[in-house]
């Protein structure tokens, strides 16, 4: 039966890490070659990771992964938002591509989440 009852808590310190590593990757693809893009397929790949290993576990109910992803989506993400919105040259420009990479990367946690779940009725 494992643990039905039983809430897990969460290790926060873990994720920490997990998401300083994806920030100091992001940050190292950014500084190397200096595109976006390449830039968000690193924190990317390593939230694709963590769900392909949630899925695996089947500890992860949707929330919960969600709630993790989103940690550290947060923090890996946040070299390439930094270089989406410090030269502003326009501020509408900036404020675009802010909330376009703010919305592509709740998309992939929402979809890496919907993937790590737990399935119904796992005991």
């Amino acid at each position: 039966m494992g643990n039905l009852f039983l809430k897990e808590k969460e290790r926060w310190s873990t994720w920490l890490i997990w998401g300083v590593i994806g920030c100091l990757l992001s940050s190292y693809v950014l500084s190397l070659t200096q595109q976006q893009l390449l830039a968000f397929t690193a924190p990317s790949l390593l939230v694709l990771a963590i769900a392909i290993w949630m899925n695996y576990s089947k500890r992860f109910e949707f929330f919960r992964a969600f709630k993790v992803l989103l940690f550290i989506g947060i923090f890996s993400f946040f070299p390439p938002l930094l270089d989406a919105l410090l030269p502003i040259e326009k501020f509408s420009i900036a404020v675009f591509k802010g909330v376009l990479v703010l919305a592509m990367s709740m998309l992939l946690c929402i979809l890496c989440a919907w993937f790590a779940k737990r399935p119904k009725q796992y005991y």
